[in-house]
């Protein structure tokens, strides 16, 4: 006979409350030392942060910029860490001068000020900049007390598993929404029958074209990358390129944009939005003005139903970024895809599945690594793209 379940009693599960608290990080620290502050063994492994992640999360703090919350769990005067150990072991690292800060042209600082801080350890700071690292105040959630273990652990999934955090695509998109032509971008960003119903008081521009639609919707639908705002990314980074000189010479100036440009890719991209928005209300100081975003869609995506129904099957959504700019690169060559031999099409697949290894035999390929400019930055491999493809076209080396 089947033991019948037992019905718990009507209310939560937890009767105590969640209550917060602000500590500094020397007190984080010296409770650390005596052991008053542990990580668990359910907690994730500390080293899955490289350099240049963690000098830019101890840059936040000896600046003053938030960082995210900490959840804590306390149980007879001992504070359990369930989420944020990464952080605090990153925080103890630098506070114990075990890490220097990078001095590599690959981190981009946010501050002109980072001579003061960049490649040095915490004893190596400005007094000014460790004062404001001690007494930095950290965001402390503690859970409620006597949490079984279960319950612990089932917390700790929920916490970083219930939200996909916004990507700055997602960011930058809803901050220029007023923009018409941000906002097609934004649309250009449907991918399925669902995404299409959340914009149906606007026109989804892939139903001018019903077999690009059909190509699009298969090669995202259902796929991790398509959360958020990455099909719509994969748009913009085919106009960044397109425009990238343009791009380059505004971002020498960006005071009318009240931005600041200090030379990360993401603040290119951020700014590229916000020129498009500045030039609908100053049409007579237009920068981006001549260009005709949907005509520019019409040649993206009559590319890409090329491309993904007959030239290169089988290429993954996580090559979106390359595969943007090598249809850039086709529109800026004047490529006709229909006269192109399969020995190219062979080595275009080659190229974007692995641009590093196969640029090796066109002369390069630059890795960017979050920087804009120079050869060695976005627009380098932006201006790389568009000769590579060209040499393959002419079979040149």
């Amino acid at each position: 006979m089947e033991e019948k379940l037992k019905i718990g009693k009507v209310g939560p599960i937890i009767n105590a409350k969640t209550r917060t608290e602000s500590m500094n990080i020397q007190t984080i620290h010296d409770r650390l030392k005596r052991s008053r502050i542990i990580i668990p063994n359910y907690q994730r492994d500390s080293n899955q942060w490289d350099e240049r992640k963690e000098s830019l999360f101890i840059e936040s703090i000896i600046n003053n910029l938030t960082i995210p919350a900490f959840f804590f769990s306390t149980t007879e005067n001992i504070s359990e860490v369930v989420d944020g150990q990464q952080r605090i072991m990153t925080i103890e690292k630098f506070k114990n001068n075990q890490l220097r800060l990078s001095n590599s042209s690959d981190v981009v600082y946010l501050t002109p000020q980072s001579i003061h801080y960049a490649g040095k350890t915490y004893e190596e700071l400005p007094e000014e900049y460790q004062n404001t690292f001690d007494d930095y105040p950290l965001s402390i959630i503690y859970l409620p007390e006597n949490l079984s273990l279960t319950t612990k652990l089932e917390i700790f999934r929920r916490i970083n598993e219930g939200g996909t955090p916004l990507t700055s695509q997602d960011i930058r998109l809803s901050y220029y929404s007023t923009s018409k032509r941000v906002q097609y971008i934004r649309r250009v960003g449907i991918y399925s029958d669902y995404s299409e119903k959340k914009y149906e008081k606007h026109n989804n521009p892939w139903r001018k074209d019903e077999k690009s639609w059909e190509i699009w919707k298969e090669w995202w639908d259902g796929k991790t990358y398509a959360k958020g705002q990455t099909p719509s990314e994969m748009f913009l980074w085919y106009l960044i390129c397109k425009n990238r000189h343009l791009l380059n010479s505004l971002l020498e100036n960006t005071k009318h944009l009240n931005l600041s440009f200090r030379g990360s890719t993401e603040e290119a991209l951020d700014i590229f939005c916000a020129q498009l928005k500045y030039d609908e209300d100053h049409s007579n100081n237009a920068i981006f003005g001549n260009l005709d975003i949907e005509k520019d869609f019409i040649d993206f995506a009559n590319t890409i139903k090329i491309i993904l129904s007959y030239g290169l099957t089988g290429i993954s959504v996580d090559k979106y970024k390359q595969i943007a700019l090598f249809i850039a690169a086709i529109i800026e060559n004047n490529i006709n895809l229909k006269n192109i031999s399969e020995e190219a099409w062979e080595k275009f697949g080659k190229f974007i599945r692995s641009p590093r290894q196969a640029g090796n035999e066109w002369g390069g390929y630059p890795e960017p690594k979050g920087r804009w400019g120079g050869e060695k930055g976005q627009i380098g491999q932006c201006n790389k793209s568009i000769e590579i493809v060209a040499k393959i076209v002419n079979h040149k080396k």
